[in-house]
């Protein structure tokens, strides 16, 4: 088989590429971000990029938000023993 033919056939069989995203946030699109990762988490470590950017970019009271935030979405109260 010559190479152009395979070349040819692997290329044919690829699955397309996936959409890439890049996500810098605001308050107002964070939740969005949130239901757009649940549908489509194909690549976890530029979701967790994306969370650490965020949380870095976001000032003290953004920053206790978010937590508060968080703890009321899983029913924790933040207490440690």
């Amino acid at each position: 088989m010559s190479k152009g033919l395979e070349r040819a056939q692997v290329n044919a069989s690829r699955k397309s590429p996936s959409v890439q995203r890049t996500y810098r946030f605001d308050t107002k699109t964070f939740e969005a971000f949130e239901e757009d990762c649940a549908r489509h988490l194909s690549n976890p470590k530029r979701v967790i990029e994306a969370l650490i950017l965020h949380w870095l970019d976001a000032g003290t009271d953004a920053r206790a938000a978010m937590a508060q935030k968080h703890r009321a979405r899983i029913g924790s109260t933040g207490d440690t023993d």
